[in-house]
């Protein structure tokens, strides 16, 4: 508005400085003046109606936008700090879980918020990750099988994350490979090998993960010497659990040493 008030003022400094309007009589002075405000008043109400008529519009646009954002089917939410997406059918692969009731606004309690207000779930985003994956792949109204993650230490925090959102655990195989560090190296055995020593060190592997156990890579470490440590589980893997032998006289004290830490018999 404030625009074509600029425009009439010098419009009319126009008029009085121009030589054909000063030999104009008063008369038609005022009427070319009216004339203008006139056509000015004119735009004027043009231009706030345009201005109505788009505020009206954005406000259309984003109750559109605000309806399809909460009917949508793809769901966003927080797990651990990192933003994940799923779709709507995904979760109803699994209608009765903690985890679809929460991300569904079905059940408005024990719900924590972000700061965007997106549903936030506490759990490590690579275990939940692993269970999505295959909750995405799962067959509606088919049976939810979920398999443990690839390094298996993490079995037992993934089904604890299972079961807190109303899942159904994963299956624990003894066939589960295991890896782990010794001195820098990395060795692999299955599940049975190392339930074979129950009340050792070697067996509680199976059921912790605290991060002071584990390396950089999330495999556990062990430290001692990777040759003395290859005999033992040589003899492990063949069914011995007991008498164990050093692999020679000069490396005996050191052997028994890990053994007594291992919480094995020499």
């Amino acid at each position: 508005m404030n625009m074509y008030k600029s425009f009439l003022f010098y419009f009319l400094i126009f008029l009085l400085h121009d030589d054909r309007c000063i030999k104009c009589n008063s008369t038609e002075l005022t009427t070319s003046v009216n004339d203008v405000s006139t056509v000015v008043a004119d735009e004027t109400n043009a231009f706030e109606k345009e201005s109505t008529n788009s505020t009206n519009d954005l406000d259309v646009e984003k109750t559109i936008m605000e309806r399809f954002l909460k009917n949508s089917d793809v769901i966003q939410f927080n797990v651990g700090g990192e933003i994940m997406y799923t779709t709507r059918a995904s979760l109803l692969h699994a209608p009765d879980s903690t985890l679809t009731n929460m991300l569904l606004n079905k059940s408005k309690e024990n719900i924590s918020i972000d700061k965007e207000s997106n549903v936030f779930l506490d759990f490590n985003p690579k275990l939940f990750r692993h269970a999505l994956e295959q909750l995405r792949l799962f067959e509606e109204n088919g049976k939810i099988v979920f398999y443990p993650p690839p390094t298996p230490i993490l079995t037992i925090q993934f089904n604890a994350m299972l079961t807190k959102l109303g899942l159904e655990p994963a299956p624990i195989s003894d066939d589960d490979i295991f890896t782990f560090n010794v001195g820098d190296e990395i060795f692999a055995t299955r599940r049975r090998t190392l339930n074979r020593v129950p009340n050792s060190k070697l067996s509680k592997f199976l059921l912790t993960n605290k991060p002071s156990d584990l390396d950089q890579h999330g495999k556990p470490f062990l430290d001692y010497d990777p040759k003395l440590f290859r005999h033992l589980l040589s003899q492990i893997q063949v069914g011995q659990v007991a008498n164990f032998e050093a692999p020679s006289i000069e490396s005996k004290i050191a052997f028994d040493a890990m053994l007594h830490n291992l919480g094995l018999q020499s």
